[in-house]
């Protein structure tokens, strides 16, 4: 009787349909799973892109601090950085002010 209704052809297209649906279920989970992966692969790349931006910019600053650093490890370099900063002049020095001339007024 059993292997009888397991021939009848509602059941083979049952067992068909759930071996059909199992197999959807199971593709559709790695689908899924693959799906996460290259996303965070793609953000991870971009995270990285904007990671080796960032040091190039840091190792920019880092190489124009040090040239100055080493500017004004002489005299000849920190002197005018004093005055400019300071507003200091030494003893035969004048500082000139260049002002722009005045925008004429409409009367």
């Amino acid at each position: 009787m059993i292997s009888a209704l397991a021939r009848h052809p509602l059941v083979r297209s049952f067992r068909r349909f759930a071996a059909l649906a199992v197999g959807s279920v199971f593709l559709l989970l790695v689908a899924a799973q693959f799906a996460r992966v290259i996303t965070t692969d793609v953000k991870l790349s971009s995270d990285l892109h904007q990671t080796r931006i960032q040091i190039a910019r840091y190792e920019r600053r880092d190489a124009r601090l040090r040239r100055r650093i080493g500017r004004l490890r002489t005299a000849r370099g920190a002197i005018p950085e004093i005055h400019e900063r300071l507003r200091m002049l030494a003893p035969n020095e004048r500082m000139v002010l260049v002002e722009p001339l005045p925008s004429p007024s409409v009367h």
